[in-house]
């Protein structure tokens, strides 16, 4: 690893990089008190806590330490504090290094793919390659037949430079010949590498197949390649091979024959895991100080359902699809006028399921250190006590004043021609044929669709007219209950006429909006 000024905390090289990691299930080789007495350590796996000693009921582990200072050359070292107090320091052996030496899976896994030392294909087996001489006799082959091909094509060449040696003394034991350079062509085991049937070498596939195939040959030698490093597992992988490098790493194992660290971008991945395999790493940009969250067992259904929302940076949980709807018709607006969308800024929509679902999700993403609010209906709230124990956790709820629901807000909040709008829009959808029947039942037959459209289209809507019209819009199925109809209403009909609205309805959806932009946020 070589490290840069770009690799200390803002660029600051005063203060060194210190890496410290417990090393435990330790090797034999790593118990041996010859070697390493002076810097084991104890570790208590019911408590977490680490002893400076070895003792009963402790395991015994190691203790490495990674410094890098201002000249940036890493120092490797064993920590204990006997060892500290002798004044003696120092660090594993090579081949005890090499014993867990993590495997990498990168951007770049071709070294796996030839016989090199360290290598996978070198540690499949404890046969020893015993080919030197033959690939030495190669190599001289490979001299041999080149020479004889450019001495016929160099005879001119050649002749000048015996010449010019003969002219000036040079001994040239009587000829000069064009052969291949016996320093530069050397054949080692790094030049086997692996070929399919087609003699088209491995390294020649996608990165994701690659990779692929390299954790599958980790599982094969997991006894010498314990544990792996896994930047960003779902490169170059479809959704099905992520699930299948996954399965390879031993993700769905009852128990664990490597130790896996990987990161990810990608909810398929998300989705698959467990959450006792889910932890998430933050940091305080301001001290650099970084804090663990473990996923609890209340994260598993949000891992199957919305796994995306734990790769956001804000998540609004939502009573349903209705308010997804909503939200995202307001966001397109907004985008269609030269705004950055709140997906760009990180902020990832969840649809709850109903007014009881809501708090769950939303305390356990709020717990994982998540910027978390919750848009919802008040026709049916949340438990007092419940509500103000989420927003003390820094979590908040944008709701409906005086108990409505989204329907009802929309129609007591608009103008008549944006109502009228409303209607038509209402009739146009599959279930259009039943708005009529629907705004007779909910007004007790004292108006119909007809004579509704009449009085908003001239503004004369009596009083009450909106009310009734609200629950007519979610009687039944709903009229507008599902995310591409909210989509469009709040896009093409709320959002143009916003200014026209009533601030019971601009005033929740303008600050839900600046907080889905990120204008709240406590992280």
């Amino acid at each position: 690893m070589q490290f840069s000024d770009y690799d200390f905390h803002k660029t600051d090289t005063t203060e060194p990089i210190k890496i410290i990691v417990a090393l435990g299930d330790l090797e034999p080789s790593l118990l041996s008190m010859d070697s390493y007495g002076d810097y084991f350590c104890g570790y208590n796996l019911t408590t977490g806590k680490f002893e400076g000693e070895p003792g009963h009921g402790l395991e015994t582990i190691l203790v490495l330490q990674l410094k890098v200072e201002k000249d940036l050359e890493p120092q490797w070292s064993l920590l204990s504090q006997r060892a500290k107090a002798k004044g003696i320091e120092r660090n594993l052996r090579w081949e005890d290094r090499q014993t867990f030496s993590p495997l990498r899976l990168g951007d770049h896994p071709d070294w796996h793919l030839a016989w090199r030392r360290g290598a996978l294909f070198e540690r499949l087996t404890d046969e020893k390659l015993k080919l030197t001489e033959g690939l030495s006799d190669a190599a001289r082959k490979a001299r041999a037949d080149f020479g004889g091909t450019a001495n016929k094509e160099l005879t001119g060449s050649l002749d000048a430079v015996k010449k010019s040696a003969d002219e000036l003394g040079v001994p040239t034991a009587g000829a000069v010949h064009a052969l291949l350079d016996a320093n530069s062509v050397k054949f080692g085991t790094g030049a086997i590498a692996l070929h399919d049937a087609n003699n088209i070498p491995l390294s020649s596939l996608g990165t994701g197949s690659k990779r692929l195939l390299i954790a599958g040959l980790a599982r094969k030698v997991a006894t010498s390649a314990s544990i792996a490093l896994v930047d960003e597992l779902e490169t170059g992988l479809e959704p099905h091979r992520i699930r299948s490098l996954l399965n390879t790493l031993g993700a769905k194992d009852a128990s664990a024959t490597q130790q896996v660290y990987a990161t990810t971008h990608s909810p398929v991945v998300l989705k698959e895991l467990d959450h006792t395999q889910l932890t998430l790493l933050r940091v305080d940009k301001t001290t650099g100080n970084h804090r663990v969250h473990s996923a609890s067992e209340s994260a598993q259904g949000l891992l199957r359902s919305n796994p995306e929302a734990f790769l956001a940076k804000r998540v609004i949980v939502c009573e349903g699809k209705s308010e997804v709807g909503f939200i995202r018709g307001f966001d397109q607006y907004s985008c269609g006028r030269g705004n950055v969308s709140m997906e760009a800024l990180g902020t990832v929509l969840v649809d709850a399921g109903g007014a009881k679902r809501v708090l769950p999700p939303a305390n356990e993403l709020l717990r994982l250190g998540y910027n978390v609010s919750i848009f919802m209906d008040s026709d049916v709230p949340l438990e007092a006590a419940d509500e103000e124990a989420f927003v003390a956790g820094g979590g908040s709820v944008f709701k409906w004043p005086n108990q409505c629901a989204l329907e009802d807000v929309i129609f007591r909040c608009a103008t008549g021609p944006v109502i009228a709008m409303l209607l038509d829009y209402a009739v146009s959808l599959p279930n259009g044929d039943k708005v009529d029947a629907q705004i007779c039942t909910a007004s007790k037959n004292q108006f119909n669709l007809a004579q509704a459209k009449t009085w908003a289209e001239t503004n004369t809507l009596p009083p009450g007219t909106a009310r009734i019209l609200g629950q007519a819009a979610r009687s039944g199925d709903g009229w507008f209950k599902r995310i591409a109809p909210y989509e469009h209403l709040a896009k093409n009909i709320l959002a143009p006429n916003y200014p026209h609205l009533h601030t019971d309805l601009t005033g929740i959806t303008t600050a839900l909006i600046n907080w889905a932009w990120g204008q709240y946020d406590r992280t």
